[in-house]
């Protein structure tokens, strides 16, 4: 079984992409930094395409994987050109808050072909007593699983971060308003997780 290069607080989540992407053959990853999950992701019959607005990411992604089957393309998600329903898969891994997220999730959706299935590792604050309760929680076992596997921070890899974080509540609200039957649920690692089947 294939195991990413590197573990960090992303990586954690690249497992959980790949089980939810079974039978799914034609791939968008948006913000795909250094090309880490596409190369995990990739195995034979499939096309995958990542995209990212930052060119040392896409440098680096393009030497990490060059195979026919994937294709590389420096440009933000409001930017790039692909007809509707082009991909039975569309994932976003610690990349959507870089972006403004109800055009890049109507974006994503219009690029999803019926069935196809929108994942999202994402990042938000807490809202609420509930969230910061948990947020406490997290802290521990995420420090000592961290240290576990060695973690290594997107800027120690030199993929760009962002901290300018949304409220988790607005997170809610927007999925609800735009996701009908969306799963939205809060892993160990700091990170949410969002998937929608498109019907």
């Amino acid at each position: 079984m294939k195991r990413p290069e590197y573990w960090n607080h992303n990586a954690a989540y690249y497992p959980w992409v790949r089980r939810n992407l079974k039978g799914k053959l034609r791939l968008l990853d948006v913000g795909c930094g250094s090309g880490a999950l596409v190369e995990y992701l990739d195995e034979p019959g499939r096309s995958i395409t990542g995209i990212d607005p930052a060119e040392k990411c896409v440098e680096l992604a393009k030497k990490r994987v060059f195979r026919g089957s994937v294709g590389w393309e420096q440009c933000r998600l409001e930017d790039f050109s692909a007809p509707a329903e082009s991909f039975d898969a569309v994932v976003f891994v610690a990349s959507l808050h870089h972006m403004e997220a109800e055009a890049a999730l109507r974006k994503a959706a219009r690029l999803l072909c019926r069935g196809g299935v929108l994942l999202v590792v994402g990042l938000a604050k807490p809202s609420g007593l509930g969230d910061r309760l948990l947020e406490g929680l997290r802290v521990l076992p995420s420090l000592v699983v961290s240290r576990m596997h060695r973690a290594q921070s997107s800027e120690e890899l030199g993929i760009p971060v962002s901290y300018a974080l949304p409220p988790m509540r607005e997170v809610r609200s927007l999925v609800h308003r735009l996701l009908p039957g969306a799963k939205l649920r809060q892993g160990l690692h700091y990170r949410c997780l969002l998937k929608w089947i498109k019907a």
